[in-house]
């Protein structure tokens, strides 16, 4: 009985990951679906953070933030990371490669970025288990790339790999910021999507010459929704609350299912059949980023030295 409040919050985690992962996979197909048809990067990422922020200013207005608390530099690394950066180089990488890219390399393969700027800023160490674990995501991100540069080159499809890397790189970089902010996950998520239609509203309308009416009425309709509400809000509240509940590392682990989520619905939705190769790596993805939370959940339940070794 003595276990049951504590597991409480370890169980509202789960649930809060699983429906980030439901959330991102959808999203990366929905993204996909805008930046190959009518829409640009630039108009999505407009999408997404100005209709995010007609809901969500009000929480900042009600919660002063403590900007001396947060520290200016975490807070800029917050509102980047999950920002307009991490937007524009996400959408524009989907213009060359499909979705089950995305689901991999980005939102799979985030969980090493987080273990990785863990390990430099704030000297985690990593089991075996989870050093296993990153080389086997390293291995599936080298089948997704090395598949796009041999067989898809003249598509583009590298190009878009290596901006999803970068994007899971600068999403990283915010979960780690937001784990050591000490603010709320409503006021994280308010956080990054007003000060980014702050930013990026005036920079689209001045210089980008938006073009959202190239876009038909239920076009427009789906990005709205599933831009503006169901990624910016619920899903960066969801991972916010997972984040608070589980660590950044464990949270961020529920990106790996992900692309098992993307391939499913890219294959129904936009008829994209990932190769052999792709499939492959998205299999080491997954099987490296459950390795990774599995070693450190062993170290954190106090096992036996010789099952969970601090590497140096």
């Amino acid at each position: 009985m003595s276990q049951t409040p504590q597991r409480r919050p370890w169980v509202a985690g789960v649930l809060y990951g699983l429906a980030v992962a439901l959330i991102w996979s959808g999203w990366s197909v929905a993204t996909r679906f805008a930046v190959t048809t009518s829409l640009r990067p630039y108009d999505v990422t407009f999408l997404r953070f100005a209709v995010s922020a007609l809901f969500l200013w009000p929480v900042l207005a009600r919660n002063r933030l403590d900007i001396r608390r947060i520290g200016i530099v975490r807070l800029l690394v917050m509102a980047l990371g999950a920002g307009v950066p991490f937007m524009l180089l996400a959408s524009s990488g989907m213009r060359f490669a499909p979705a089950s890219h995305v689901a991999t390399l980005m939102i799979g393969a985030m969980p090493i970025w987080v273990a990785v700027l863990s390990g430099l800023l704030f000297g985690e160490r990593f089991t075996r288990r989870q050093l296993c674990g990153m080389a086997a995501v390293v291995a599936g991100v080298l089948c997704i790339g090395g598949y796009a540069l041999l067989a898809n080159r003249a598509a583009g499809e590298w190009r878009g790999d290596l901006l999803f890397l970068l994007a899971g790189l600068c999403f990283a970089a915010f979960t780690v910021a937001q784990r050591r902010s000490g603010i709320s996950p409503w006021q994280a998520t308010a956080l990054v999507n007003v000060s980014s239609a702050i930013l990026f509203t005036p920079i689209y309308f001045l210089w980008l010459e938006p073009d959202l009416a190239s876009a038909s009425a239920g076009e427009l309709a789906l990005q709205v929704v599933a831009q503006g509400v169901v990624v910016a809000i619920l899903g960066m509240y969801c991972y916010a609350q997972a984040v608070q509940r589980l660590g950044a590392p464990r949270a961020a682990m529920f990106g790996a299912l992900a692309p098992a989520f993307a391939v499913i619905i890219g294959m129904l939705f936009l008829r994209e059949i990932p190769a052999w190769t792709t499939l492959a790596g998205i299999g080491l993805v997954m099987a490296g980023v459950a390795l990774v939370v599995a070693g450190g959940r062993a170290r954190a339940a106090g096992l036996p030295a010789r099952e969970a070794p601090a590497a140096r």
